[in-house]
C-alpha cells in the first residue's frame, strides 16, 4: 500500500532542493577554451595588434590565407610580418589547440564524478529481490574546492604560457624581418661596390697601359676588385639564409615565399627616443610574463602537491543508498561505503614525488636562502636535507613548534629554527611593557 510523504519530509525536500542543485551547478566547473583565449588576446593584442584565433574548420583556414595573400601583395613590413606569423604560423596554431586541450583537461579534473545507479534483480525460489542503489564519489566531493583553486591556478597557468609563446613568435617574425631586410641592404651596396671597384680595376689597368700606373698600383686596384666580389658573394648568402629564415619564421608556402616581397631598406632610426615614463621595478616585475608564469608554476605545483598528500592513502571513497524490496515484504533502505584498503600501496611515492615537484620548481640551485613554514617536522626535515644537497650554500631558515623539533631541523641542515610559542610569547610580553603601566614617563620637551 502506497504512503503518501508527510508534509515536514516534503518541506524539509523543498526547502534543500535549492542547496543540492546550487551544488550540483558549483560542481560542473564551465569550459574555459574561448575565455582562455580571449585572456590571451587582452595581453598580447596591444603587443602584436592581431587576435589570436583557433582555425578549426577549412573555411577559417581559407580566409586567413586570403588574409596572408592581400599582405603579401605588397612590400612586407614588419608589422605585416608579426600579422602572418600569428595568422598562418603552422606551429602556434598546434600550441593553441594544445593549450586548448590542456584547458578541458584541466576542467574534467575540477568537476564532480557522475553518480553511479546500480540495479540487482535476483531470483529466490518463488520470490524476486531487487536492490537499487546510486553511490557517488565522497572523496571526490570533499577535495572539490581545492581542485576548483587547482583548475584557476592552471588555465592561469595555460594562459600565460600561451601569451608568452605568442609574444616570442611576434618577436621572432619581427627580428627576422629586420635581419632579412638588412641583409638585402647590405648586398645591395656590396653590389654597388663590386660595379664600381670593376670600373676601377679596368681605367687601372688602362691607366698602367698608358705608362700612368705601376703594375704594383693596378694589381692592387684588381685585388681591391675581387675582394669585393668575395664580400658579395658573403653578402648574398647571408641575405639568401635570412630570407628563409624569414619564411620559416611566418609559416609560408614555397609559392607564398616566391612571392614574398621585402623594402629596399630598413625604416629610419627615431630621432627621439620613446618619451615614456621609466616604469617602477615592482610594475616591471608584475607585468613580465616569464616571472607572473614561475609564480603560477610554482603555485600549482604547491597545490597539485597538497592534494596529493590528502589524496595518497585512500584515492577514493564512494557513499552509496540502497534500496531493496523482496515480493511482498516491506522494503529495506540504507546506505553503503566502499574505500580501497592501503595494504600494499601506502602513497609515500606520490608524496615523494609531489614534495620532489615543489623543490624542483623552486629551482633551489640558484636560490640564496629558504624559509620553510611545513606545520610537519618530518617532512620538513626531508625538505631541509634535500634543499641541502642540491645547494650547499643554500641558507635554510625553518618554522618550529617546540624544542624537539628545532632540535630535529637542526639536525637535518638548517642554519635556524624559529620556534613560533617562543616568539608570540616575546611579541607579547614587548606589547605588555609597552602598556602605560611599564612604559617609562615621557618627559616633556
Amino acid at each position: 500500500m502506497w504512503n503518501p510523504p508527510r508534509p515536514q519530509v516534503r518541506l524539509r525536500a523543498l526547502r534543500l532542493a535549492p542547496l543540492a542543485a546550487a551544488a550540483l551547478l558549483a560542481a560542473c566547473a564551465p569550459l574555459q577554451t574561448r575565455q582562455s583565449l580571449q585572456a590571451v588576446n587582452v595581453i598580447t593584442l596591444p603587443h602584436t595588434g592581431t587576435p589570436l584565433h583557433l582555425l578549426r574548420d577549412p573555411a577559417q583556414q581559407q580566409d586567413a590565407q586570403a588574409q596572408i595573400d592581400a599582405l603579401l601583395s605588397k612590400p612586407l613590413s614588419a608589422d605585416d610580418a608579426v600579422r602572418i606569423a600569428l595568422l598562418g604560423s603552422p606551429a602556434l596554431q598546434g600550441l593553441i589547440a594544445q593549450t586548448q586541450a590542456d584547458s578541458a583537461d584541466s576542467t574534467q579534473s575540477a568537476r564532480l564524478t557522475n553518480p553511479v545507479f546500480g540495479f540487482e534483480r535476483l531470483l529466490i525460489g518463488g520470490g524476486v529481490e531487487i536492490t537499487r542503489s546510486l553511490s557517488f564519489g565522497l572523496l571526490d566531493l570533499l577535495t572539490l574546492p581545492t581542485r576548483s583553486r587547482l583548475n584557476d591556478t592552471q588555465q592561469t597557468q595555460l594562459r600565460l604560457s600561451l601569451a608568452r609563446a605568442v609574444l616570442r613568435t611576434a618577436a621572432q617574425a619581427r627580428l627576422s624581418w629586420v635581419r632579412a631586410v638588412a641583409a638585402q641592404q647590405t648586398a645591395a651596396y656590396d653590389r654597388d661596390v663590386v660595379e664600381a671597384a670593376k670600373a676601377t680595376a679596368i681605367l687601372a689597368d688602362r691607366m698602367r697601359q698608358a705608362g700612368n700606373f705601376t703594375k704594383l698600383d693596378a694589381a692592387q686596384q684588381g685585388l681591391f676588385a675581387a675582394d669585393s666580389q668575395l664580400r658579395l658573394s658573403r653578402a648574398e648568402l647571408a641575405a639568401t639564409q635570412s630570407r628563409e629564415a624569414l619564411v620559416q619564421a611566418l609559416g609560408l608556402s614555397a609559392e607564398q615565399a616566391a612571392r614574398l616581397a621585402l623594402p629596399t631598406q630598413l625604416p629610419e632610426v627615431p630621432k627621439q627616443p620613446s618619451a615614456a615614463a621609466p616604469m617602477a621595478l615592482q610594475t616591471a616585475l608584475d607585468q613580465r610574463l616569464d616571472v607572473q608564469l614561475a609564480r603560477a608554476d610554482y603555485t600549482a605545483t604547491a597545490q597539485a602537491a597538497g592534494l596529493a598528500r590528502a589524496t595518497s592513502l585512500i584515492e577514493h571513497v564512494e557513499l552509496g543508498g540502497v534500496r531493496k524490496t523482496y515480493s511482498d515484504a516491506p522494503p529495506q533502505n540504507g546506505f553503503d561505503l566502499s574505500l580501497p584498503l592501503p595494504l600494499f600501496d601506502l602513497g609515500d611515492a606520490r608524496r615523494s614525488a609531489a614534495a620532489d615537484r615543489v623543490l624542483a620548481e623552486a629551482h633551489p640551485e640558484r636560490a640564496k636562502i629558504a624559509v620553510l613554514a611545513i606545520p610537519q617536522p618530518l617532512e620538513a626535515g626531508e625538505a631541509l636535507a634535500k634543499l641541502r644537497a642540491i645547494n650547499p650554500a643554500l641558507t635554510l631558515l625553518a618554522r618550529a613548534h617546540s624544542e624537539g623539533e628545532v632540535k630535529h631541523l637542526l639536525e637535518h641542515g638548517a642554519d635556524g629554527a624559529v620556534l613560533a610559542e617562543r616568539e608570540l610569547a616575546f611579541s607579547l610580553a614587548e606589547m605588555v611593557m609597552s602598556t602605560p603601566p611599564y612604559r617609562p614617563q615621557r618627559v616633556p620637551g
